[in-house]
């Protein structure tokens, strides 16, 4: 089965978060890839009954989770239970794991892994168009892209979530400047697992990264997560 793999980009806070996901873990998937125009709800509906992956970057609510140019992708209330049905579910997202990460395990996602609160990180503007060579921003994003890829080396959620959540202690360990290490501590402290901790899905090729993606279009506008 296939990954769903959710990239908007509209902003700089979904840029800087897709950007890491289309670097490091778009190359060890197989379609379906939604980035930028794509990630809509039509599409996502499209492609995610196929998937036992659910990977996003966009902007949330503790009730929805959002798209290009916040188009809703999943509410409480209004998605199919079989869109989820059976699925691993990631959303690096602002406060989803509230009311939207529940929602979906009771209609059949035997795992979220999200936020309780904001997720927080610093970006470079001077990077948007080449956001995974931002260092600051990889601080906080590392941990996450750490974590999805043990999930996707075939080991559980829950191993999966303390990678990330390691990630995070181990830079704030040698992080130096306080901002930084405030949103790295804020991160770990709102990341949950709910569901299995147990599920686990298909390992995927590990693959190596010799060369980044092509840059991003200019980024007009702006925007935070």
């Amino acid at each position: 089965m296939p990954i769903t793999l959710c990239m908007a980009d509209f902003d700089l806070a979904t840029r800087s978060a897709s950007g890491f996901l289309l670097r490091y873990i778009a190359p060890r998937v197989e379609p379906v890839q939604l980035l930028s125009v794509l990630v809509r709800r039509l599409p996502f509906r499209l492609a995610v009954p196929q998937s036992d992956i659910i990977v996003g970057a966009g902007h949330g609510d503790v009730d929805a989770f959002t798209g290009q140019h916040e188009d809703v992708l999943l509410e409480v209330g209004k998605y199919d239970p079989k869109e989820v049905k059976g699925k691993v579910i990631k959303l690096i997202s602002c406060q989803c794991g509230v009311e939207l990460g529940p929602d979906l395990v009771r209609n059949g996602c035997v795992a979220f892994m999200g936020y309780m609160d904001d997720y927080v990180w610093v970006m470079d503007s001077d990077y948007a168009s080449t956001p995974w060579d931002d260092k600051m921003a990889a601080t906080s994003l590392m941990p996450v892209v750490e974590g999805l890829n043990t999930l996707l080396n075939g080991e559980t959620a829950g191993e999966a979530l303390n990678v990330e959540l390691e990630g995070y202690l181990r830079n704030i360990e040698v992080e130096e400047d306080e901002l930084i290490k405030s949103c790295l501590q804020f991160n770990h402290n709102n990341a949950i697992l709910l569901g299995d901790p147990a599920a686990s899905v298909r390992a995927r090729p590990k693959v190596a990264f010799p060369f980044p993606p092509p840059p991003l279009i200019p980024l007009f506008g702006g925007g935070i997560m």
